[in-house]
């Protein structure tokens, strides 16, 4: 994904840096000294893009025991009010914003960045990590991914600029 800021914390002065990711959703730094870095990932905006009544729908049906949300990323873009839990005050975050009585959300941001090497439970993933802890690293950070999940969006029709 496109636009996302990375930040690269350390325990020298000029830091924290941060890069913005490209057209294909990668980001690095070239300038690593063998120290310790705490990588993260923030995009916020636009909390509106992919939300939809069909979200509601899918989110009171998983909170009613109707029909599970099948993912631990599914999960955690229903957690619009970011407390760890899938509960009718989500639902009511989201309608919020769908009707334009607010334009963001109060207590989360629009997107979360999940990282990829970790195992979430797949019916209650939080607390989840959002950190890459890179110990003296020496320049290569391949595999050092994160997960784009879009809050409010469970069905997944978010409009990105990803490119593969």
């Amino acid at each position: 994904m496109s636009g996302v800021q990375v930040s690269f914390m350390t325990n020298i002065p000029e830091y924290p840096v941060t890069v913005t990711t490209g057209t294909n959703g990668a980001y690095s730094r070239s300038e690593f000294t063998g120290l310790d870095y705490e990588v993260s990932a923030n995009k916020d905006g636009d909390d509106l893009n992919g939300v939809s009544t069909l979200d509601l729908v899918l989110i009171q049906r998983h909170i009613l025991g109707i029909q599970k949300l099948n993912s631990p990323y599914k999960l955690i873009a229903a957690d619009a009010n970011n407390d760890g839990k899938v509960t009718a005050s989500d639902l009511t975050e989201l309608r919020k914003l769908i009707l334009g009585v607010t334009t963001e959300l109060a207590s989360n941001s629009s997107w979360r960045f999940p990282i990829t090497a970790q195992t979430m439970d797949g019916e209650y993933p939080f607390p989840f990590v959002e950190k890459i802890d890179i110990p003296a690293i020496s320049g290569d950070m391949t595999n050092q991914n994160f997960v784009a999940v879009k809050i409010g969006d469970v069905n997944g029709n978010v409009s990105t600029n990803v490119s593969d």
